[in-house]
């Protein structure tokens, strides 16, 4: 068998296997096992520690997601619910503001209708006067103009 190994090889190969090939498995596994402790298992620790800070941080920011999720549900149901007193508040206030425009509108309305009846009875008094003045005068006034047209005096 090692010579049909050989006989392999030896026909145009690259690479020449003679019995350095055994020094050559000897250093790499020494090399391996000195190595090994110092390179290999703190590389793949780096790697296993890098891993798990990413699944970690995967984990925190679904976590960190479902958190805002509820925080944002409980904010949208705190504005509709600060929503809905506003708007309970705005009919209130309103109702109230048409009740004080009412009561506001039936004073000035009394108010007014008070001047009015003041002043038409001012009015009926004022002429009530200014007639009978009218009614006094009337037959000096006749006699004036009676006067005048006939360019005479009348008695």
């Amino acid at each position: 068998m090692t010579v049909l190994f050989t006989a392999l090889l030896s026909e145009g190969s690259i690479i020449d296997l003679d019995g350095t090939i055994w020094i050559q498995l000897g250093l790499f596994g020494v090399a391996f096992l000195l190595f090994r402790p110092l390179i290999f298992r703190p590389m793949i620790a780096l790697f296993e520690a890098r891993e798990n800070a990413i699944e970690g941080a995967k984990l925190e920011a679904l976590r960190l997601q479902d958190e805002a999720a509820a925080e944002s549900e409980e904010f949208e149901d705190e504005m509709r619910r600060l929503r809905l007193q506003a708007g309970e508040e705005r009919d209130r206030l309103r109702a109230e503001g048409k009740r004080l425009e009412r009561t506001l509108l039936d004073r000035v309305r009394d108010e007014t209708n008070k001047q009015l009846a003041e002043a038409d009875a001012k009015l009926a008094t004022e002429s009530a006067r200014l007639r009978s003045q009218l009614d006094q005068g009337i037959p000096a006034l006749a006699q004036q103009i009676a006067s005048k047209m006939l360019d005479r005096e009348v008695s």
